[in-house]
């Protein structure tokens, strides 16, 4: 008598014969703190002013937008506001936004957010990621968006 092998399920399939839906694999809404990424980025130049922070942050940017990205949004802490800068700025890669406080705004894009689970806060500000953790949101430090092979 032949032996038969025993039936194995499909691995890694779901009920509609579909993949696995990885966390790299599903869209994700990146909101990022721009002046604090910035100064990451520019740990020891203190002659950066404000529009030379974001000119590097966007330039560090501009060809590393991740591939998982639906949206990505820079809000910047502007507590006296330029009439001629407006609030919300658009690049064809990303959106900023000039708020008189930036933390409080990306806890509140993440709790007006439907599907809080497809955000990601970026930021080394323990008080931002840890209320966008307990909202629902994934965090990472500025090195983790700009370096991915490194550990959290």
């Amino acid at each position: 008598m032949p032996s038969r092998e025993p039936y194995q399920t499909p691995a890694q399939r779901n009920r509609r014969g579909e993949g696995p839906a990885r966390r790299y694999d599903r869209p994700v809404n990146y909101l990022l703190d721009g002046y604090n990424i910035a100064h990451w980025l520019a740990p020891g130049d203190h002659d950066l002013d404000a529009h030379g922070l974001r000119a590097l942050l966007i330039a560090q940017l501009a060809g590393r937008v991740p591939h998982d990205a639906v949206s990505v949004t820079i809000f910047w802490d502007v507590r006296n506001p330029n009439p001629s800068i407006p609030p919300r700025e658009f690049l064809d890669w990303c959106v900023m936004q000039n708020v008189p406080d930036a933390d409080a705004a990306i806890i509140e894009a993440v709790y007006q957010a439907d599907k809080p689970s497809r955000c990601l806060v970026v930021s080394r500000d323990r008080e931002v990621t840890g209320k966008s953790r307990q909202l629902g949101a994934r965090t990472q430090s500025p090195k983790q968006l700009f370096d991915p092979r490194s550990k959290p």
